[in-house]
């Protein structure tokens, strides 16, 4: 699957916490922000793959096959979900990712910070 999608299920699953958990706006904004990058940790190996470090990428590579990597938002069971077409995936993944951002900042409760 690709990146965005990681990227916009870390989103969510940030933004689905601080619904319910109050930190001060900066501080949520971070860890949403971060929250799409942890969902796109186990991929990190085709990044050095692509440098040719390929000391690094195999046993990364091989963390990526296992259970541990759901524990990066459900890793393996959304590369389990693809459907082949890479660019609807990512079109999806950035329509959803906009109406996330909209509802969130429409009903977050701004003024308990």
């Amino acid at each position: 699957m690709q990146a965005l999608v990681h990227f916009t299920v870390g989103v969510f699953m940030a933004m689905a916490v601080f619904l319910f958990v109050d930190l001060p706006p900066r501080r949520e904004f971070l860890l949403t922000f971060l929250s799409g990058f942890w969902g796109m940790g186990p991929d990190v190996h085709w990044v050095f793959r692509e440098f040719g470090v390929d000391a690094l990428a195999d046993p990364l590579q091989a963390f990526h096959r296992t259970a541990f990597a759901d524990l990066f938002w459900f890793h393996r069971l959304i590369d389990s979900l693809e459907t082949g077409r890479e660019n609807l995936e990512a079109a999806v993944a950035l329509g959803i990712l906009l109406v996330l951002v909209v509802v969130y900042y429409r009903y977050n409760d701004w003024t308990a910070a």
